[in-house]
């Protein structure tokens, strides 16, 4: 099945405000948050169709990121001004960073995932900013401890079996040119999620380096 994309618009709330309930009803965004992100950057928010159905958001906002104070991306409430945004200059910034995104089960697979990959890179590259980059989750840790042994989530983060990262959402990323640049990447609390241990992934593309790809 096709996804397309499109900016969203005020009209889509309801089935935006649907798509989010996707998430734990402690992770959800308000209908005011949502308003609010609209307002403040529409360019970087995304609905996705599939037969005329949206099953699917993406949100984002420029903002300045340096590897080197990665330290002040230091849980996802300060990063997103607690979901609202915070100001947003545009003369300073050098990145989108994609605070939430949503995807019907029904519409997983295929391109679906790709489309959402490639569409900020467009948006970065009109802009003429350097990076996307968002707190992803490492799901599959909790697990892997339990398994094998406790591990420091940084070195899980890098841990490799058969030349793929052992996370699959990090390998998902890595997938598609976004990946972690270093361990100060690994964030303990950054969001709430027992599988994660409550850590998150700075997950990073460089878009000069690696470009929108128009197949998708």
């Amino acid at each position: 099945m096709t996804i397309l994309a499109r900016q969203a618009t005020v009209d889509d709330l309801d089935e935006i405000m649907l798509i989010e309930q996707d998430w734990d009803e402690s992770q959800q965004a308000s209908r005011d948050q949502m308003i609010t992100r609209l307002r403040a950057f529409p360019e970087g928010f995304w609905v996705f169709e599939q037969d005329g159905e949206v099953v699917g958001t993406l949100m984002g906002f420029p903002m300045r990121y340096m590897a080197e104070k990665v330290d002040e991306l230091s849980d996802w409430d300060t990063v997103t001004g607690n979901g609202y945004y915070p100001e947003i200059d545009l003369d300073s910034a050098n990145a989108i960073y994609l605070a939430s995104g949503s995807l019907k089960r029904t519409a997983r697979g295929g391109t679906a995932y790709a489309v959402m990959m490639e569409i900020p890179v467009g948006l970065a590259e009109r802009y003429g900013l350097d990076y996307v980059l968002t707190g992803a989750k490492i799901p599959g840790f909790d697990a892997y401890c339990r398994r094998f042994g406790e591990i420091d989530a940084r070195d899980y983060a890098f841990r490799t079996l058969g030349g793929c990262l052992v996370d699959p959402f990090l390998e998902m990323y890595r997938g598609h040119d976004y990946r972690v640049p270093d361990r100060r990447h690994i964030v303990a609390g950054y969001y709430p999620d027992p599988p994660s241990r409550d850590y998150g992934a700075i997950v990073v593309r460089n878009v000069r380096d690696n470009p929108a790809d128009d197949r998708h």
